[in-house]
């Protein structure tokens, strides 16, 4: 379980510093110190979690096998881009604020790309860059102002568009993770990873799906406490669903 919350909880850190760019300046300061204090404060707990049951040297047991130290250094160095991108907010040094969130942004996607399996690399490294664009951008809406709100629910709905592509690639395509257990369950037989997939499925897509026409509605008409009482539960479901699928690609191999 150690290495399903270094995922979720790094994918989620990575996901609130992705969306910053597109966020407007008027949304404020205190937004974007939220954010990237936020995805510090997830990232650092993803990171020790790893550290305390691998220490620095896995071996064959931990994550990357042979790339785990330099998966360790490269999410330490996204780690301390996003702390100084805060402190560059903080204190309004605006020339280190491009630098500093880029230097988190590339950072985060070299440890994506060395924390992705193995066998199935290209999948896999869409899998997590869709969980990371899904992750954040629920998170992100659901604590920005309505003002600039719209902005982040074409986002919603891209991230969401891409995620549900991502696993449909996975279930349906060449690869069928997955889909043999799934379909047990469809045909009324016990399979443990059958039922988890389809709770990743119902929880994790569908049932934020059908929340974003009643979001688009409530920020058209600017009722923010509407807007954001359905947001809380969209951010519910996306949580659910993204820990549903860390477990999944942990525990059964499927890159969900």
């Amino acid at each position: 379980m150690t290495l399903v919350f270094f995922l979720f909880l790094t994918h989620l850190g990575l996901g609130l510093l992705a969306m910053l760019p597109f966020v407007p300046d008027r949304a404020g300061t205190s937004y974007f110190k939220f954010c990237s204090a936020s995805a510090a404060l997830t990232m650092t707990a993803g990171l020790g979690l790893l550290l305390r049951r691998y220490g620095t040297t896995a071996g064959a047991a931990g994550p990357g096998a042979s790339g785990y130290r330099v998966l360790l250094l490269t999410t330490a160095a996204c780690l301390a881009f996003t702390v100084v991108y805060n402190r560059a907010r903080h204190f309004s040094w605006r020339r280190l604020q491009p630098v500093s969130l880029a230097g988190s942004l590339l950072s985060g996607a070299a440890a994506v790309v060395l924390g992705a399996p193995a066998p199935d690399l290209p999948l896999g490294v869409l899998t997590d860059l869709t969980s990371i664009l899904l992750l954040g951008a629920a998170a992100s809406a659901m604590v920005l102002p309505i003002t600039a709100l719209r902005r982040l629910t074409v986002l919603l709905a891209v991230a969401l568009a891409l995620r549900t592509g991502a696993v449909g690639l996975v279930l349906a395509g060449p690869v069928h993770a997955g889909f043999a257990d799934a379909r047990a369950v469809a045909a009324g037989l016990w399979s443990p990873d059958g039922v988890f997939v389809w709770m990743r499925v119902l929880f994790g897509l569908a049932g934020p799906l059908s929340l974003l026409w009643f979001v688009w509605k409530t920020v058209e008409i600017r009722a923010t406490q509407s807007a954001t009482g359905i947001l809380y539960v969209e951010l519910f479901l996306v949580l659910a669903g993204e820990l549903l699928a860390k477990y999944l690609r942990v525990a059964a191999g499927f890159p969900l």
